[in-house]
């Protein structure tokens, strides 16, 4: 039985519970309601409601929730102490109802499609045009120039791509929080099963329109910068305009790049602006010896790539591997908010491009990924995204059975 302590909560009932939705012992929670005395019509949370003012005279009495909430007025409010059971179930099945948003969207039109198709293309040469994305002296640099149809297009492909990412991540977010309404209250399950696994078409086709403008090259190369050796700072004489600052130079730019470079999606060309930065940052306003240093940290970084691309193509004796991930939802957040997720841009192409199959009732996922990116996600699991091999003894299972038998949960908390 509720206390009457606490500010109270004014929650519209007839909005959240619908007649299908199961309450399970909630429907013998009295609440108080507001009639025509006639007793005809819906029972309302508020007696100064619209509907109401029609009637000659307005009773309140109590009754059973259950017997109630086909009657409810969905624009009135009912006030509710702050421990009533009433309030974390309406949230569960908030969690449940909201995957309607997702399906009820319309199909996508010709345009769109279109814009799918070409966003792919321009991606899989990289972020920027071709020949293009060079990195020069800024000063002498008309940073108008060449902006134009090409520039714009690769452009709209980033925010298509962009796009895909996000809404993949917010369907699995819905699906993983009506989980966890399941779970708190296991006799919604059979109301949410139906939308749970419509929206789970929903999400595998979001994940694959991702994946499509994802390059998994780039993937491969981001895990093989990881494991490259630290680079050690030799006297370029290119560097001679940095001073006693070359060094720190060299140190931060590798830091700055590789960092970048083992969690993007881009191609490992497209962070050279990042070393560009640094170098920048160390002149300062000086321009001494900035055209030569650019020159020679063009070519560090040209290094750095050719030998991550050789790590990538170096044949391992484990060339794929079977690990099951358990993928964080997005964290909640108040109204205005900015959404920050947990998983890195690399984290999630690797997710959406390597999957091969998913549980929807644990929300884990098998990949089938190379062996660098198998070590880059096993090294750097966290309690948020447990990581483990499947069928580290050769087990032929098929994927799906393994993850079944897969106790993440105490892998989490260990």
């Amino acid at each position: 039985m509720s206390s009457n302590t606490g500010e109270l909560r004014h929650v519209m009932l007839g909005s959240i519970f619908k007649p299908e939705v199961p309450l399970g012992s909630a429907r013998d929670i009295s609440i108080t309601c507001h009639a025509s005395a006639t007793g005809r019509g819906k029972l309302h949370g508020n007696p100064e409601c619209r509907a109401l003012r029609s009637a000659a005279s307005v009773i309140q009495f109590a009754i059973a929730f259950g017997e109630a909430v086909e009657q409810l007025c969905t624009h009135c409010r009912w006030a509710l102490f702050p421990d009533s059971p009433i309030l974390p179930l309406g949230a569960a099945v908030n969690d449940v109802d909201s995957l309607t948003i997702w399906l009820e969207r319309g199909p996508e039109d010709e345009d769109d499609i279109e814009a799918e198709r070409d966003a792919a293309i321009a991606r899989s040469t990289g972020d920027y045009p071709p020949h293009t994305h060079d990195i020069r002296d800024a000063d002498e640099e008309d940073n108008g120039a060449g902006y134009d149809e090409e520039w714009e297009r690769y452009d709209r492909a980033r925010d298509i791509r962009y796009g895909r990412h996000s809404h993949w991540r917010r369907l699995h977010s819905y699906l993983i929080r009506s989980n966890q309404a399941v779970a708190d209250y296991p006799f919604l399950a059979p109301w949410a099963e139906g939308l749970q696994s419509r929206l789970t078409a929903v999400l595998d086709a979001e994940r694959r329109a991702f994946a499509a403008l994802v390059q998994p090259a780039r993937l491969l190369e981001a895990a093989a910068v990881r494991v490259l050796p630290t680079p050690q700072f030799s006297g370029d004489p290119g560097f001679a305009g940095l001073g006693a600052e070359a060094e720190k130079t060299f140190r931060r730019a590798w830091y700055e790049w590789s960092r970048r470079a083992t969690w993007s999606w881009q191609r490992l060309e497209d962070h050279d602006l990042l070393v560009y930065s640094v170098v920048s940052d160390a002149f300062g306003r000086s321009r001494k010896g900035k055209p030569e240093a650019h020159t020679a940290f063009r070519q560090l970084t040209a290094d750095w790539i050719r030998q991550a691309r050789e790590e990538a193509d170096r044949p391992a004796a484990a060339p794929w591997q079977l690990v099951a991930v358990k993928t964080p939802p997005l964290p909640r957040t108040r109204h205005g908010e900015p959404e920050r997720d947990p998983l890195t841009l690399w984290e999630a192409s690797v997710i959406a491009t390597y999957q091969i199959a998913f549980n929807r009732k644990s929300g884990t996922t098998p990949l089938l990924v190379p062996h660098l990116v198998a070590e880059q996600l096993l090294t750097c699991a966290s309690h948020d995204m447990p990581v483990q091999r499947l069928a580290p003894d050769g087990s032929a299972l098929p994927a799906q059975t393994l993850l079944e038998q897969w106790d993440h949960e105490s892998l989490a908390h260990s």
